[in-house]
C-alpha cells in the first residue's frame, strides 16, 4: 500500500519564517530615505515586491513537498525543493522516533507538525520536520506504528508536579520569562521588566527580616523565574500515558501543546533511574531514556515514568526492556569508617573553607554582616546537600559489567541509575588518584552509545576487581 502526503497550507509560514530577515532591507532604505528626503516615495513598491518574492518561493516550496509511504516495501519517501529537487528514502525499521507536535496556532487551523527522526542527521535539529493535517497525521502514524493495542498508563497531575518542581530552575525560567516579557513590552509600548521589578521592590520593602532589603529582592526575582519554569514545565507534561508495546514505546503529554512520541525500543541508547533530594523525602524516582536521533537536539531524554516506586519501575519495565534485569558481579565500595571518610572529605573540606571565609569576612567587612551569614547559610546548605549524596554513594553505589550494565552513583545533587546492553559501553575510563594508588582503588566512569552520551562515576572500589570484571565481560585488559 502506497499513500501520498501533501503538507499542510500552514507550512507556508514555516518557509517564510528564517527569510523574514529580508524585511530588513527595506525597512533601514525606508529609515535612510526619510531622514535624507523626508519621504518613503517608492519604498512601499519595494517593500511588497520583496515580500511577495519571500511569499512566492515558500509557496513553491510548500507545493514541491510530499511525503510517500509504501507500507508494503517498508520505506518512506520524502520529496522537497522546487528549484533543486531533492529525494530521500528511509526503510521505516530504522526510524528511531516519530514525533507530533500540536500548538495553539495548530489547533486553530486543523494541522500538526510532524518531526521524523533517524540515528543519523543534523545533531541540533529534527531530520525532517514538516506540518500535516490533523486527520493525515492520524492516517501516517497508522502506516508507520499501526493500531495503539496497549491501554495507556496514566499519571497524574500530583506526581507530574513532584517531577516538574524537582526539575524546574530559576534560570530555565528566566530564559523562558525575558523574552516573552520584552516582546509584550515591544507590543504595548511599556516596560513591562521595569513595571514587575518595580513590583518586586515594592514587595521585599515590606519584608522584615534579619537580611537587607536588595537580598529579599534577589530572593523573590528567583523564586518568580522558579514558578515561570514550573507552570512551564508543568503545562508541558500534564495530561502524562504512557503506551507499552511490543517493539515500541509511546508518550502523550502537554495541555497547551500536545505533544505524542512514538520511538522503537531498538533505538533506546539506556534507561536512566533519577531521584532529587525532594523525591529521596517521598521514596520516589523518575525514569527516563536516552533515544538515538530523538528530539531537536539528538540524543534528548524522554521522561518515561514521571514518578513511581522502584518496585513499580522495575516491574513494569522488566517484561518490555529486558536489559533493564541486572546481571554480573555486583562490585561497592568496602563498607568501613575509612571509606566513609573519603566520600566526606571534600565536603568535610569545603565546609571549613567557606565558614573560615565567612568568619574573614565578618571581622573585616563588618558593614556586610548581614550579606555574608545569609552568603555563609546559602554554601552551607549546599555543602549539607553535598555531603548527603557523598553519604548516599557510599551506602549505595554499585557497578556490574555483565550482558547488562549496571551503575548506581550520583551526579550533582541527585542520585542516578544507568542500564544498558553491554554492546551500548562506549567507553570506560579508569582514574587513580594519589590516594587511589595507596589505598588499591580507582574510581570508573562509564559512558554510554549516544549523540549526547550519558556518563556514570563510581569511586572508591577496588582496582583489582573492576580489572577482572571488565576482562572477564569485554576481554579487555
Amino acid at each position: 500500500m502506497m499513500k501520498i502526503f501533501k503538507p499542510h497550507p500552514l507550512m507556508i509560514f514555516y518557509f517564510v519564517k528564517p527569510t523574514l530577515i529580508a524585511l530588513i532591507l527595506p525597512a533601514i532604505q525606508a529609515i535612510l530615505q526619510y531622514l535624507t528626503h523626508n519621504n518613503v516615495n517608492g519604498v512601499r513598491g519595494f517593500s511588497l515586491s520583496i515580500i511577495g518574492a519571500i511569499f512566492g518561493i515558500a509557496v513553491l516550496r510548500w507545493r514541491s513537498y510530499k511525503l510517500i509511504c509504501n507500507q508494503h516495501e517498508q520505506v518512506i519517501t520524502i520529496e522537497y525543493g522546487f528549484f533543486f529537487k531533492r529525494i530521500t528514502k528511509i526503510n521505516i525499521t530504522k526510524l528511531s522516533s516519530v514525533q507530533t507536535v500540536q500548538n495553539p496556532v495548530d489547533f486553530i487551523f486543523g494541522a500538526v507538525t510532524i518531526k521524523i527522526n533517524t540515528e543519523a542527521g543534523i545533531h541540533t535539529r529534527a531530520d525532517f520536520k514538516f506540518k500535516l493535517g490533523t486527520n493525515k497525521s492520524r492516517e501516517l502514524a497508522l502506516l508507520l506504528y499501526g493500531e495503539e493495542k496497549a491501554q495507556p498508563i496514566k499519571y497524574s497531575a500530583i506526581k507530574v508536579a513532584v517531577l516538574v518542581a524537582t526539575a524546574s530552575s530559576a534560570f530555565t525560567g528566566m530564559l523562558v520569562a525575558v523574552p516573552i516579557l520584552n516582546r509584550a513590552g515591544n507590543l504595548l509600548g511599556i516596560g513591562v521588566g521595569d513595571m514587575l521589578l518595580d513590583g518586586i521592590n515594592s514587595i521585599s520593602a515590606k519584608i522584615e527580616s534579619y537580611f537587607p532589603p536588595i537580598l529579599n529582592t534577589i530572593s523573590l526575582i528567583i523564586l518568580f523565574f522558579f514558578l515561570v519554569s514550573f507552570t512551564y514545565s508543568f503545562f508541558k507534561y500534564v495530561n502524562f500515558r504512557l503506551f507499552l508495546e511490543k517493539d515500541k514505546l509511546g508518550v502523550w503529554m502537554g495541555a497547551i501543546v500536545k505533544t505524542r512520541t512514538v520511538f522503537r525500543k531498538s533505538a533506546i541508547n539506556n534507561i536512566k533511574v533519577e531521584q532529587t533530594i525532594i523525591m529521596k523525602t517521598l521514596k520516589r524516582y523518575a525514569l527516563k531514556v536516552s533515544v538515538g536521533g530523538y528530539g531537536n537536539a539528538k540524543g534528548e531524554s524522554e521522561v518515561i515514568i514521571p514518578l513511581g516506586t522502584k518496585n513499580e519501575i522495575r516491574n513494569k519495565l522488566k517484561k518490555h526492556l529486558p536489559f533493564f534485569v541486572r546481571s554480573g558481579t555486583q562490585i561497592s565500595p568496602k563498607r568501613n569508617y575509612l571509606t566513609q571518610s573519603r566520600f566526606l572529605f571534600l565536603p568535610a573540606l569545603y565546609f571549613i573553607g567557606v565558614t573560615a571565609l565567612s568568619i574573614w569576612s565578618v571581622f573585616y567587612f563588618e558593614y556586610l554582616t548581614r550579606f555574608v551569614v545569609f552568603l555563609n547559610f546559602v554554601f552551607c546548605t549546599i555543602i549539607i546537600l553535598y555531603a548527603y549524596i557523598g553519604l548516599f554513594e557510599y551506602h549505595y553505589s554499585q557497578i556490574s559489567f555483565g550482558d547488562n550494565f549496571f551503575a548506581r552513583s550520583s551526579k550533582g545533587l541527585r542520585t542516578l541509575e544507568i542500564n544498558c546492553p553491554k554492546e551500548n559501553v562506549g567507553e570506560i575510563k579508569i582514574t587513580l588518584f594519589p590516594p587511589d594508588r595507596w589505598y588499591k582503588t580507582c574510581r570508573v566512569r562509564v559512558l554510554v552509545h549516544g549523540e549526547r552520551a550519558d556518563n556514570i562515576r563510581v569511586r572508591h572500589i577496588d582496582y583489582e576487581t573492576v580489572k577482572a570484571e571488565i576482562y572477564k565481560c569485554f576481554n579487555i585488559e
